[in-house]
């Protein structure tokens, strides 16, 4: 066997465990948040406040490693050139409204206040919907890790060709200097590596799909500690 045919191997088995390992935490990560979510709404009988608070915490680290676990795979799909979209006509408000309802749980184990507005009216875009809604939630969790109080506001316009998402916070803020690489692969900024746990993959795979529905993706902030807005512009269908 050949250096070419052990490193096609070695890549095989990498994408194989990948998998693997992937269906074997996803699956009983998922259970768990599901009964976390069951405990705090009460349906197995009435939850202290306390017992609510440490329940909002684990439904956090689940859905954190959950959405870790999707970039992995998303990245090395990428990598691969296994990337599909599935494209079809959706409703985008209907989507950023249900990923920040199921985003909430996260803010709230925080103490944040994460709002929603937007049309009531749909607003329909040709696209990859289930991408298009790991777009928002790696915009959400991205603004959840690096605010510790305050606000997360997400909301949505229609302008006259686009419709244009923006995700503010009250957080830690982007540094100017970081402003030109923060989309590039395991970008963060030095400020924030020692105080928070993260990957640097999600707003890297945001700009991937928004840019595979021509689409464009920015982030506006007036530096360290003074918050941040991420904004997705995406043109509408028709």
């Amino acid at each position: 066997m050949n250096d070419k045919e052990k490193l096609d191997e070695l890549n095989h088995f990498k994408t194989h465990l990948l998998a693997l390992t992937s269906h074997q935490i996803k699956t009983p990560l998922g259970i768990i948040r599901g009964y976390a979510t069951l405990l705090r709404e009460g349906f197995y009988g009435p939850a202290t406040d306390q017992q609510k608070e440490i329940l909002s915490k684990i439904e956090f680290c689940t859905e954190d490693i959950l959405t870790l676990v999707d970039n992995i795979i998303d990245l090395r799909k990428i990598e691969e050139g296994r990337l599909q979209y599935q494209m079809a006509n959706f409703d985008f408000i209907k989507v950023a409204r249900q990923a920040a309802q199921e985003m909430g749980h996260m803010a709230m184990s925080k103490g944040l206040d994460l709002s929603f507005s937007g049309p009531t009216d749909p607003i329909s875009i040709h696209g990859d919907e289930q991408k298009m809604r790991h777009v928002i939630q790696n915009l959400i969790d991205n603004a959840v890790k690096y605010t510790e109080k305050g606000f997360i506001a997400v909301t949505v316009t229609e302008e006259s060709d686009n419709v244009l998402l923006a995700v503010a916070d009250s957080g830690m803020g982007v540094a100017h200097k970081l402003m030109p690489s923060l989309f590039e692969e395991f970008v963060r900024g030095d400020h924030i590596k020692s105080e928070i746990k993260g990957s640097g993959m999600g707003l890297h795979i945001a700009k991937i799909f928004v840019e595979a529905h021509h689409g464009k993706i920015w982030v506006e902030s007036e530096g360290v500690d003074k918050g941040a807005t991420f904004y997705v512009s995406l043109p509408k269908e028709g």
